[in-house]
């Protein structure tokens, strides 16, 4: 399997995250975006209408006047989608191939939508199917590496100086 820079990232998370050590990346706004949690260290997370519509909200505390225009926000937004979708799509792949074990929780245990939340967080809905049923992929489910996966790790990343 041929990895990139950001595939690397995604194991290495992976394998931190199931070791319950903390894994520290430029990916990591989009992992925790992913589990729908809402707080104001976080600059945007996902949040899901129903199973297959998944809602983008981005924090922004400051007052409604002083926002950004909704075409600014709308394109800041756009600007995250090939990224979610060369993570989502990765995430399908190594499920795909056996290098993940996935457990599809659904929208049970998911955080709600947070008091006055409309106050300080701004709604993006843009998506469309490839990237609705990616997120849905990935925030619905529950991923725990395989032992392909850490044989992976072990003889392609760890073994990378650059990485360690």
């Amino acid at each position: 399997m041929e990895l990139n820079a950001v595939k690397k990232e995604i194991v290495n998370h992976l394998i931190a995250a199931h070791e319950g050590r903390p894994w520290g990346s430029r990916l990591s706004k989009y992992f925790r975006a992913f589990s729908g949690a809402f707080s104001p260290d976080m600059p945007f997370t996902f949040y899901f209408v129903t199973e297959t519509r998944p809602v983008m909200y981005v924090y922004d505390p400051r007052p409604a006047d002083k926002r950004s225009s909704r075409q600014a926000f709308h394109e800041e937004c756009a600007r995250k989608k090939p990224k979610i979708l060369e993570i989502t799509g990765f995430f399908e792949e190594l499920a795909g191939n056996g290098y993940l074990h996935i457990e599809y929780k659904g929208l049970q245990g998911r955080p709600p939508l947070p008091d006055r939340y409309d106050r300080v967080w701004r709604k993006y809905g843009d998506f469309y199917n490839d990237l609705m049923l990616g997120l849905s992929y990935v925030c619905l489910s529950g991923f725990t590496p395989a032992q392909k996966l850490y044989d992976l790790w072990r003889t392609t990343i760890r073994t990378d100086k650059a990485l360690i």
